[in-house]
C-alpha cells in the first residue's frame, strides 16, 4: 500500500479551517453522497455521518437498543473493528477532512483511519476497489472536531472507507474538496448548468453569508428547508447590495439562467441581476471587467424564475457575479449554457 499524503492537524478556530470549509463537502447528503456498506451499526446508523446539520444531543431520547445519538454508533467489544465505506456525492480530490466527534464522550470511537478508491459503485460492492490509505490512525478524543489539512490535494477518489478501532462513535464526517466531473451532465435542452456542482462550479466569494453559505446556490435538487440556501443579513444601509461570484465548472456561453426562491416567502430579494467575466483565478481581482448577462428583474417568493441571458451570446466567462438588491435569500442558481471549445 503506497504511503498516505502529508497532512497535518488544524486547530479549530484557525484561517486554515475556514479555508477548508470554503471547498465543497464531497460527502454531504445533499451531494447524493450515501453509505455503501457497513460492518456495524447497532445503535446508530452510519448514514448520520453525512448529514449536512451539526450534530444533536437529546438527553431524554432513547430507543429500544439504547441512547439515541445524531451519528454512527456500533456496538461495544469488538475483537478487530468496525468500518464503513462512503460513495461520495461525486467523485473529486480532497483538501482537508474533520472527523467530528460531538456529543460522543464515553463512547467515542478511540482511533481512526480513512482510506480512498477511484473505483464505480459495483467494483466497490463485489470488493474489486483498491482502496489507499489516505489518513493513517489517529487518536480521537471524545466530543470534539479533528481537522487535518493535506499538504496537496489528494488524487482524485469516488469512495472513502472510514475504520473506527474498536468500535464506538462519530457524529459526523466532512470532506472538503473540489468536484472533478467524470462527465458533464446536460439538461433536458441539450444545455449544460455551467455552475452545477457536479460540473465542477462552485462558490467562491460573497459579501455576506450571515444565515447561510452561497455555496448552496449549486447544490442538487431544489433543496428541503430555508437553511440550504444563500442568506444575507438585514441591511439598513441606503443603497445596499449583496453579492456571489460563482466560478463555472468550465467556461462557456450562457443562453439561460434559472433563480429558485424556493422557501424565501418574506425574504427573498426583491430585485437582482448577473454579470460575467473571464479570470484565471479563483477569485477575480478587484478591477475585473464584469458584463451584464442579465439586467435587473425582479424575484418573488417562492418560485423558479427563468430569463433568457440578454448579455452577448458569443462570449464565453469563467466566473458569474450574482447581485441582490438590497439583500435577501436564494435557493438556487443555474446557469445553463454551452461550453467553450476545448472544454
Amino acid at each position: 500500500m503506497s504511503a498516505a499524503p502529508t497532512y497535518r492537524t488544524v486547530q479549530a478556530e484557525s484561517p486554515e479551517v475556514a479555508a477548508l470549509k470554503s471547498k465543497t463537502n464531497l460527502a454531504s447528503v445533499s451531494l447524493g453522497s450515501k453509505i455503501i456498506s457497513y460492518s456495524d451499526e447497532f445503535f446508530a446508523e452510519a448514514s448520520n455521518l453525512l448529514k449536512d446539520e451539526e450534530a444533536v444531543f437529546l438527553p431524554e431520547e432513547f430507543t429500544e437498543r439504547g441512547k439515541w445519538m445524531d451519528g454512527w454508533e456500533t456496538r461495544r467489544h469488538n475483537k478487530n473493528y468496525d468500518w464503513t465505506i462512503i460513495q461520495l456525492g461525486f467523485a473529486g480530490v480532497i483538501f482537508g477532512l474533520d472527523v467530528d466527534t460531538s456529543h460522543f464522550t464515553g463512547n467515542h470511537a478511540p482511533v481512526v483511519s480513512i482510506e480512498g478508491a477511484n473505483a464505480t459503485e459495483a467494483e466497490v460492492r463485489e470488493g474489486k476497489a483498491q482502496f489507499v490509505e489516505i489518513l493513517p490512525k489517529v487518536n480521537m478524543n471524545p466530543g470534539s472536531h479533528h481537522y487535518f489539512a493535506y499538504a496537496e490535494a489528494t488524487p482524485v477518489y469516488t469512495h472513502l472507507r472510514v475504520n473506527n478501532y474498536p468500535d464506538g462513535g462519530i457524529a459526523r464526517l466532512r470532506v472538503y474538496g473540489q468536484v472533478v466531473p467524470q462527465t458533464v451532465v446536460q439538461s433536458s435542452d441539450g444545455l449544460v448548468d455551467l455552475a452545477f456542482v457536479g460540473n465542477g462550479g462552485r462558490a467562491v466569494a460573497c459579501s455576506n453569508q450571515h444565515f447561510c453559505s452561497p455555496s448552496n446556490l449549486v447544490l442538487p435538487g431544489r433543496g428541503k428547508t430555508m437553511g440550504d440556501g444563500w442568506e444575507t443579513r438585514r441591511s439598513r444601509t441606503p443603497n445596499h447590495s449583496d453579492w456571489a461570484i460563482l466560478k463555472l465548472g468550465m467556461p462557456g456561453y450562457i443562453d439561460r439562467v434559472e433563480f429558485d426562491t424556493r422557501h424565501f416567502c418574506g425574504n427573498f430579494p426583491p430585485l437582482v441581476t448577473l454579470h460575467g467575466t473571464v479570470s484565471e483565478e479563483d477569485v477575480p481581482p478587484s478591477d475585473a471587467q464584469w458584463t451584464e448577462v442579465v439586467s435587473s428583474v425582479p424575484l418573488t417568493a417562492d418560485k423558479q424564475h427563468f430569463f433568457e441571458a440578454t448579455g452577448p451570446k458569443d462570449k464565453a466567462f469563467t466566473h458569474v457575479k450574482f447581485t441582490m438588491y438590497p439583500d435577501g435569500g436564494i435557493k438556487r442558481i443555474r446557469i445553463n449554457g454551452r461550453p467553450a471549445a476545448g472544454n
